[in-house]
């Protein structure tokens, strides 16, 4: 099980590279994917987790045209992370331009994933944000021993 979790701010480098935060390397061990997520931020898998999104496409006719499109444009978004030898990762284009990223990023712990996003988008949705009905939200899932 994961535990991810807290809030760190980075800084993209000139070739769009960031370094994963430590206390998370363990957790994603050493094949994890990138891709885009719901919200207009970037998510971070362990593959483990990747597995289980596939698993749930499997569901899918091969003959739902529309499904099979949605099926193909998350996975063709899905990128295989290597570091290189000072840790860092890069963020392909395509990636930094749907989560409108210039250099000053938020990376946040999700449980399952990491959730990168523009540090300005973070604020803006922290400006926003209602407790109480993120409390309620998270009521919805149940209740926990």
């Amino acid at each position: 099980m994961y535990s991810f979790n807290g809030t760190f701010t980075y800084r993209l480098d000139d070739k769009n590279r960031m370094r994963i935060p430590p206390k998370f390397k363990k957790d994603l061990g050493s094949d994890y994917k990138l891709t885009f997520a719901p919200g207009g931020c970037l998510c971070i898998l362990p593959q483990e987790e990747y597995d289980k999104i596939l698993a749930g496409f499997g569901q899918a006719s091969f003959f739902d045209e529309e499904a099979q499109q949605a099926i193909s444009a998350f996975t063709a978004r899905v990128f295989d992370v290597s570091e290189d030898p000072q840790g860092r990762i890069v963020i392909p284009e395509m990636l930094k331009n749907y989560a409108k990223i210039d250099r000053e990023i938020v990376i946040t712990g999700a449980a399952t994933h990491l959730r990168i996003e523009s540090a300005e988008a973070y604020a803006a949705k922290n400006e926003k944000m209602d407790m109480a009905a993120i409390f309620a939200k998270l009521n919805s899932f149940g209740k926990q021993a």
